[in-house]
């Protein structure tokens, strides 16, 4: 039973990946249109994620049936469950980064967070604005978005900020510090 989810997980979700990027994906990760700009997770880092799972649960299964037919001497079990979890590892951070985009209006900013539903963020609702950086490693810092006290929006460091904070033309609330 658990060796057939394995299975399922190490073929399936790879091929829902492929299948969204080549169908549903949009190409552009910005659309600027004569009422809004949207941004969204560049499509080259989301295909990759997309490749390297669809590389990942492959080489689990290859490896898995030689390990099943003698070649190697391991658990074919635990084998493909090392493959399977990396790849829905993977699946969960590629439908994340998927989910995210920021749509700057006229007056409003709508934020769709990694998980959860959007967030409308009127522009005079803003108390502050904050440099963020999530990763010692990364180079690329965050805005932070303070509306009522708490954040209410982040904006990452991949996206044009400039063109964002541009829009929401806001620079009273910009903390430096």
């Amino acid at each position: 039973m658990i060796f057939c989810l394995f299975v399922a997980a190490c073929a399936a979700l790879p091929g829902i990946s492929m299948l969204v990027e080549w169908a549903v994906s949009t190409r552009l990760s910005e659309r600027h249109h004569s009422s809004h700009d949207t941004y969204v997770i560049p499509f080259a880092l989301t295909s990759a994620l997309s490749l390297s799972m669809m590389f990942m649960g492959t080489l689990g299964l290859v490896l898995c049936w030689l390990c099943h037919v003698g070649v190697f001497k391991a658990d074919p079990t635990i084998m493909l469950g090392f493959f399977s979890s990396f790849v829905l590892v993977m699946f969960v951070m590629w439908s994340a980064l998927r989910h995210y985009r920021v749509a700057t209006f006229d007056d409003h900013l709508e934020v769709t967070p990694f998980v959860g539903g959007k967030r409308i963020v009127r522009y005079d609702d803003i108390d502050c604005m904050r440099w963020s950086r999530p990763l010692a490693i990364s180079s690329r810092r965050n805005i932070l978005i303070f509306s009522g006290g708490e954040v209410c929006g982040v904006l990452i460091g991949t996206f044009d900020l400039d063109q964002i904070l541009l829009r929401i033309n806001r620079n009273d609330v910009f903390d430096n510090s």
